[in-house]
Formats: C-alpha cells, sequence, structure tokens
C-alpha cells in the first residue's frame, strides 16, 4: 500500500537525525508508523453490527485470474470460526453458504447478511 510506504519513508527520514527529531522536541513522528500499521484479522458482523460466529476456511491463497468458473482461492485450508487472526499470505473464505458476504474480500470486518436460498440439509 503506497500511504504505508509513505509513513515508513517518512519516519526513515526523520531516523537521519535520531537525536533532533525521534528523540528530541518532534517525537510525534513516531505517530507516521500508524500508517504501517495494519491487523489481520476477520471478524463477522451481522447487518444490525453483532458479532457473528460463522465457520470459515483460511489457507494460502491462490491467483486465480483468467481461470474459468469459480474456482477456489485458497489451498492447504483449516476451517475455523470467526473471530480469526490471518498471517501474511493467508486468505479467508466462508465455510458454508448460508450468509452472503457484503464485501468481496474477507479481511477486516464484513458485513453478513443472510442467504434467501440457503436451504439446511435434512
Amino acid at each position: 500500500c503506497s500511504v504505508a510506504l509513505a509513513g515508513l519513508v517518512t519516519f526513515l527520514h526523520a531516523c537521519l537525525e535520531m537525536k533532533a527529531m525521534v528523540l528530541g522536541r518532534y517525537h510525534i513522528v513516531l505517530y507516521f508508523l500508524v500508517l504501517a500499521m495494519q491487523p489481520r484479522m476477520l471478524m463477522t458482523v451481522d447487518e444490525n453490527l453483532k458479532p457473528l460466529s460463522v465457520p470459515v476456511r483460511v489457507g494460502q491463497a491462490v491467483d486465480v485470474v483468467g481461470q474459468a468458473g469459480r474456482p477456489k482461492t485458497i489451498t492447504g485450508f483449516q476451517t475455523h470460526s470467526t473471530p480469526v487472526l490471518l498471517a501474511a499470505g493467508d486468505r479467508a473464505e466462508l465455510a458454508m453458504e448460508k450468509y452472503i458476504p457484503l464485501s468481496p474480500i474477507l479481511e477486516g470486518f464484513v458485513i453478513l447478511k443472510e442467504n434467501p436460498d440457503y436451504q439446511e440439509d435434512s
């Protein structure tokens, strides 16, 4: 992300004068590091923003650009219940079709709505 890179470059530039800038009067320069911080998590909520625990598959991300149909976007997955911490290079997908995500990317906070076409197997 370019914003994260800009924050890191700004901080590193300020570190050239460490004693005067970071350790001196301008300690606020440390806040530029916040631009590069982003937790890798998945937390699902319903339409009323109440926490919702649903099963998700977490695995290594696979590049599916140009493949026909709806290929699997992860490989070597494990099934967990949300909330879930994602490692670098991990991706998550819903394990069941009871809910539909309102976001195409399952990362951060994701709002889920009930799938009107879902029927439970008996």
